[in-house]
């Protein structure tokens, strides 16, 4: 599996350096991060918006105002614009299939929010958290029709509830196969936020090593990638979903989006009392936050440049294949450049991380603190 640090940090720099978390995030307020060419590192890679952005985007807020009237962060979960998000992830997916895939991303988004350091409502309690996690379990396998039950689960708490119409949608539309790889990185999702949560609830910040433990696991892109298939009406065969280089392009477009949100959301979640990403932890690695942003550069750089060169020894392998096989696997190559030049293109703009900017500018800078982020 690549690491969530793919390019290699040297000796010195691993050193055990832990930092009281509140000293951290006191050390970085008023800073300024200069980010540079993040734009143009995906020249290559095409970035397009689904046609049905605008209906995607009314059917959300519609469902967030009808399921969750009283959230207190609603108009929060608005702002966030996750008719874009969808649209951008999942340009060539038909209407039906961008809203069950955009409720997958949304539903995750708010699930997490609950553990989130100092806003989340159950942060604070580690009890709290596994009682959150094994619901959710136990909810979400009934939902996709794993579990050898053919009563449906409801729960009393609404979050948790929001997945009965991904799991319908799933389990009357995926092969038993697909659905139980969504099952899996869920399962994986799940375990890594046990581990994320048992860390942030110490006084000193993870490090290097222990934000790995968790990181791309807790980012649930692995989960998200479990329905690319269904986004685009195909079913690989397991041949091909075994290959080591397939396997890789999962963990390359991971470590990409994992490194280009912790980039882009790092205003929000120094705003927001946590320190829990990489610029913060490498920040106390490498003593510079410039140095930080670089590093992360750097391995941004290094995964589209892994992620081509494996896409095309993959696809070379395979290219024997039946035709709808091949185009199947195409499909997917291109599903995974989406997400992540859809990540850039969503997170750029959306209220969630307080960036606004423009995406084709190249040249970012973000002031941390309470100011708002500034343009360049």
């Amino acid at each position: 599996m690549v690491a969530i640090t793919a390019v290699p940090l040297s000796r010195h720099d691993l050193a055990l350096k832990q930092k009281n978390r509140q000293r951290v995030l006191a050390e970085l307020q008023n800073t300024t991060l200069k980010i540079d060419g993040l734009n143009s590192a995906f020249k290559a890679w095409p970035f397009k918006t689904n046609v049905h952005v605008d209906r995607a985007r009314k059917n959300v807020n519609l469902m967030l105002q009808s399921r969750f009237p009283n959230h207190p962060k609603l108009r929060k979960l608005k702002a966030g614009d996750y008719g874009l998000f969808g649209a951008t992830w999942w340009p060539c997916a038909s209407y039906e299939r961008l809203l069950v895939a955009t409720y997958v991303s949304l539903w995750l988004f708010m699930w997490d929010d609950e553990l989130d350091s100092d806003v989340g409502s159950i942060a604070g309690s580690f009890e709290l958290g596994q009682r959150y996690r094994a619901e959710t379990l136990k909810f979400v396998s009934n939902r996709l029709g794993l579990d050898g039950s053919e009563k449906l689960l409801t729960s009393n708490n609404e979050i948790i509830n929001s997945f009965d119409y991904i799991g319908d949608a799933l389990r009357g539309s995926c092969s038993v196969e697909q659905r139980e790889r969504f099952m899996h990185e869920f399962i994986f999702f799940m375990n890594t936020s046990e581990v994320e949560q048992r860390l942030r609830l110490k006084e000193n910040l993870v490090t290097v090593e222990e934000f790995a433990e968790y990181r791309l696991g807790t980012s649930a892109v692995r989960v998200v990638l479990s329905v690319n298939e269904y986004c685009n009406g195909t079913d690989l065969p397991s041949y091909i979903i075994n290959d080591k280089d397939f396997e890789s392009l999962w963990d390359l477009t991971n470590v990409n989006i994992c490194n280009v949100n912790d980039l882009l959301s790092v205003k929000k979640e120094i705003d927001q009392g946590s320190a829990e990403s990489l610029i913060p932890i490498l920040f106390t690695q490498l003593g510079s936050t410039q140095k930080a942003v670089s590093y992360v550069m750097d391995t941004i750089h290094y995964t589209i440049r892994d992620f081509d060169a494996t896409a095309q020894r993959l696809l070379t392998r395979f290219t024997g294949e039946d035709k709808a096989t091949k185009k199947a696997l195409e499909e997917f190559v291109m599903g995974c450049k989406y997400y992540c030049t859809g990540n850039l293109a969503w997170s750029m703009s959306t209220g969630r991380y307080g960036v606004h900017q423009d995406l084709h500018l190249d040249t970012i800078t973000l002031v941390l603190g309470k100011t708002p982020a500034s343009m360049i």
